[in-house]
């Protein structure tokens, strides 16, 4: 293929540096490579002597050494070499930015920057929306080219390879989008829009239209949907087919259905119990707690049922599952494997369906796209760095195009110069019916619509409660439902069917209505839409309109700054106002404050402002009205229904906060110390999760499982059942199932219980920790995660812990403030030897099996924190409180952690519980008892550190058969 100016005169480059601070870090290599039709002619490749020490944890990744650099250019004479060679060529780099930056910080390479720089990471996000990673190493896997090793000349071969497989994907996108691209700004804005320039030269120049882009993306999409078993029941009784125990125990025998799934499947007693407890309780209507410990395989447990039931009765099954990236597993990986094996099983049946569906914020909205789009890119200044919206404009444009219903969870924009919400929306703000795009087009309807027509549909806990408070209208009818990791279900709940009242969408709002800039104002261009030039005097009417709700709009910005400034006077009642340690605080706000004049004030403001807020609802209607006889107002008219939506959602949290308090919530006040961020607010969560679910939950399904690892606390389900409001009324009651692991906890994980370090509250504690933690890694021999409840706590380890363990050349990394979780979780999993210091992030859902995890520790019990507004609100309503709600929410949470050490069968370490309450409280049993491994042993540090050194002792030496 011919892709004229970027066949010949291409430079591709790439640096390394000691780091990423453009103000403190400097060069340590340069490579480039010139390129002529698609070949490497020449080569430029250099080590750079940065003038200062490599860092250590640059050095494993790059592998460029202090030694290496030694006798190398300094950055000025590397950067002199090349711009003689690249001269006036094209520059192509990944993450462009990054290198330009670098290569021209210094005079001697500033010629460079009169050259045109294309970034092949924006190629790729606009290019290849979908998919999971845009990283140089992961594109280069997807497409055979040389592997990326992090070290520039080998960087630049492998983005030599990958930039014209990105010049043959933008060939192919659809002209119209390409020349709507190479629209959006100059080439000086964004350089790599003379990419799409020079495409949109060699085609055709249909006008765009998204809503033509979106037509022919959904092209065979079928959306009919299944039986809702909801609507036929309340008909009167109907006769469901659900599996036989001998289907389900036949699913599970040696050359069953799941050995078509897992070639080397065993089968476990554990799983076909549970399996055969989930059909029954679909059979026979009732709810269901399942606890089934690591390696029972519960996953395929409740969906081959679940599938099953779905399939037989073309109705919708639904599964719930705590974070986005177990409903990505189920969806993408175990559901496509159960379903192909039931077609191969019984090819005569129907195929079975599923779908993921999420909630509004996972969308993109086509009508605030149309509206950012149509606005034209801006540039945004960024960390004192003016950077265009145009390849985040590009990027979803074309994802909208290459997309039917799917979430923009794994698309790659940057946030910063485009923020999520100016092109998503929520359920409140959304035109529905009014809007464009509703009629088969829209991301939300449109993955609703999938939803229904699918068997089996997964979702995340946050939608399936949030369903609840919006009248069953966001999920599709279903009568059969599982909650997979279910010990998250109640905060989870509590958190959807809570309400609040933020400072800063307030504000953005009233800036929306009247901005200062009059392209932005609504009010400005509904004039300019709604008035043509020279009939202004015939539009008397809708003057009078507009300069009323003008007026309102302004009263409203008023009384939001208002109540913004009347909620910092709650900080007066911040207990820990004289700790330094963290920039926002959450406030109870019990009875006290409540009566005090100082609520009393922010109560005044904020009936004031939702006495605003209903002024400018009426004032706007109006307009609203007004403009349906107009032609050519369609869009703002939307526009303004939109702002009305989101206003009445305002009005009734007033209501909650200010007019009917009531005892069904929790009151709170959530506050930045230092200044107004726009992040204060309000809010009211729902105190008795359980209940409301009693109430509006369960009387409306046939069964729901709720299923989880860690449920039981103590050998009982009797504080996870109480949360959920389960055995309280005859459609809550539910049967319990207790299984366990299906690997061998008592023979591969032994449990260390120290006894003697000092309390977490005495002044000792956290240097006595930071000592142990470096013994205990130095005897294991690196490869331990150790999980902290506070970050200030883990840094201050960290100092002690990173310079201990680099003297025996091991390394430990720390989830410091801005680090890649993602980044972090990759690199533990690569580095045997690497050990890990993480916060709550890293308590569940982090898998590393085998040798590269042989130690999990845990510093510190985590009990919420005292002021913690619902533990106050509960501990002021019930005297037994911490060791009803707080005990077994940390037991779980522990629970929970020391289960990231077997994630299967040959898995074998230690688990540490360093906190001494376990050993000296009455409360530490009930830890010990929960604990998955009956191996605990209770020990001086001195003593673990022995068993330790001898257990790294006996690995090396050979395999052995047990734990430490």
């Amino acid at each position: 293929m011919d892709f004229g100016p970027f066949d010949g005169n291409v430079v591709v480059l790439d640096t390394e540096t000691t780091g990423v601070s453009f103000k403190n870090d400097e060069l340590t290599q340069v490579a480039a490579a010139r390129m002529e039709k698609g070949e490497v002619v020449d080569w430029f490749v250099t080590f750079v002597n940065p003038g200062k020490p490599i860092p250590e944890e640059v050095v494993h990744l790059t592998h460029i050494h202090d030694e290496d650099v030694a006798d190398a250019p300094t950055p000025q004479e590397a950067l002199a070499a090349l711009v003689e060679f690249v001269g006036d060529a094209t520059v192509v780099a990944h993450n462009a930015n990054f290198d330009c930056t670098f290569t021209t910080r210094h005079p001697e390479g500033y010629p460079l920057l009169e050259n045109l720089w294309v970034d092949s990471l924006d190629l790729a996000r606009i290019s290849l929306p979908q998919m999971k990673s845009h990283r140089l190493v992961d594109l280069v896997k997807a497409f055979g080219a040389p592997v990326s090793t992090h070290r520039a000349d080998d960087d630049v071969a492998a983005t030599c390879a990958l930039f014209r497989i990105l010049l043959a994907a933008v060939s192919q996108m659809p002209p119209m989008l390409v020349v709507k691209i190479a629209s959006l700004c100059p080439v000086e804005e964004w350089q790599t829009g003379a990419v799409f320039q020079y495409f949109a030269s060699c085609g055709e120049r249909t006008p765009f239209s998204l809503r033509q882009l979106r037509k022919d993306a959904l092209k065979g999409v079928d959306l009919t949907p299944k039986r809702n078993i909801k609507s036929i029941m309340e008909e009167g009784p109907v006769e469901l087919q659900f599996p036989t125990e001998e289907e389900i125990a036949a699913a599970f025998a040696p050359n069953g259905l799941l050995s078509r799934i897992y070639p080397e499947f065993e089968p476990r007693s554990e799983q076909q119990q549970m399996a055969q407890a989930v059909r029954s309780a679909f059979d026979q209507g009732t709810n269901l707690v399942v606890e089934a410990g690591t390696g029972v395989g519960k996953s395929m447990a409740y969906l081959l049922s679940a599938a099953a039931v779905a399939r037989d009765n073309n109705i919708t099954v639904g599964v719930a599952t705590k974070t986005n990236a177990l409903l990505d597993q189920l969806v993408y990986k175990e559901l496509p494997a159960l379903t192909a094996a039931m077609t191969a099983v019984n090819p005569e049946a129907p195929e079975v369906t599923f779908a993921p569906l999420k909630g509004f914020s996972h969308y993109v909205c086509l009508w605030k796209l149309e509206q950012l789009v149509s606005d034209g890119a801006r540039l945004v200044n960024v960390h004192n760095r003016e950077v265009s919206q145009a390849p985040s404009m590009a990027a979803l444009l074309s994802f909208a195009e290459q997309s039917d219903f799917d979430d923009m969870d794994t698309l790659k924009i940057d946030f910063q110069t485009t923020p999520r919400y100016s092109f998503t929306t929520a359920s409140h703000d959304c035109l529905r019916h009014k809007c464009p795009y509703f009629n088969g087009k829209c991301f939300v309807f449109g993955a609703r619509a999938r939803a229904a027509a699918s068997h089996v549909v997964v979702t995340n806990h946050s939608l399936f409660f949030c369903d609840l408070s919006h009248d069953h209208s966001l999920l599709p009818p279903s009568a059969y439902w599982v909650v997979d990791e279910a010990h998250g279900a109640e905060a989870e709940a509590r958190r959807a069917l809570s309400s609040d009242l933020e400072v800063g969408p307030l504000r953005r709002t009233a800036r929306h209505l009247a901005s200062t800039e009059r392209r932005r104002s609504l009010f400005d261009r509904i004039v300019k839409a709604a008035i043509p030039a020279g009939k202004e005097e015939a539009s008397s009417l809708l003057y009078g309109l507009l300069e009323k709700a003008r007026e309102a709009s302004q009263l409203y910005s008023q009384a939001v700054d208002e109540y913004a400034k009347s909620l910092r006077g709650l900080l007066f009642f911040d207990e820990s106002r004289r700790s330094k340690s963290y920039e926002t605080v959450e406030i109870w706000l019990n009875d006290d404050i409540l009566g005090s004049y100082t609520f009393k004030d922010v109560k005044e403001k904020g009936l004031a402002l939702n006495e605003a807020v209903e002024r400018l609802i009426m004032r706007s209607q109006d307009v609203v009205a007004y403009l349906d006889e107009l032609d050519g107002c369609e869009g703002v008219q939307r526009e303004l229904a939109s702002v009305v939506l989101d206003l009445k959602c305002v009005v009734s949290t007033c209501e909650i906060l200010f007019k009917t308090m009531s005892d069904r919530y929790v009151y709170s006040a959530f506050l930045n110390r230092k200044e107004d961020k726009g992040t204060d607010k309000l809010e009211a969560q729902l105190f008795n999760v359980g209940g409301y679910l009693d109430e509006i939950l369960y009387p409306d399904l046939n069964s729901v499982v709720y299923t989880s690892a860690t449920l039981t606390v103590d050998g009982t389900f009797q504080s996870f059942c109480d949360a959920m409001g389960l055995n309280t009324s005859p459609s809550s009651a539910c049967q319990t199932l207790e299984l366990p692991s299906s690997y061998d906890f008592d023979h591969r994980m032994t449990i260390y219980v120290v006894k003697d370090l000092p309390e977490p509250s005495a002044p000792a504690y956290l240097d006595q920790l930071a000592t142990f933690l470096a013994q205990a890694h130095l005897a294991q021999g690196g490869a331990m995660l150790t999980l902290f409840t506070n970050r200030r706590e883990m840094e201050r380890c960290f100092e002690t812990v990173a310079p201990a363990l680099k003297e025996e050349d091991l390394r430990v990394v720390c989830q410091k403030w801005g680090v890649s979780v993602k980044g972090l979780r990759d690199d533990f999993v690569a580095d045997e030897h690497l050990s890990l210091f993480a916060l709550k992030s890293f308590w569940e859902g982090f898998d590393a099996p085998g040798a590269t995890l042989k130690g999990v520790v845990i510093p510190k019990l985590p009990f919420s924190k005292p002021s913690d507004p619902l533990s106050c609100e509960r501990a002021n309503r019930d005297d037994n409180a911490w060791k009803r709600y707080v005990l077994p929410a940390a037991v779980t949470e522990v629970k929970q952690a020391a289960g990231r050490l077997i994630r299967r069968a040959t898995d074998e370490g230690a688990v540490i519980l360093a906190d001494s309450r376990v050993a000296s409280k009455w409360y530490g049993k009930v830890f010990q008892r929960s604990m998955p491994s009956r191996n605990i042993k209770v020990m001086t540090r001195t003593e673990i550190l022995e068993e330790l050194a001898a257990a790294a002792q006996a690995r090396r030496e050979g395999p052995g058969d047990g734990a430490a």
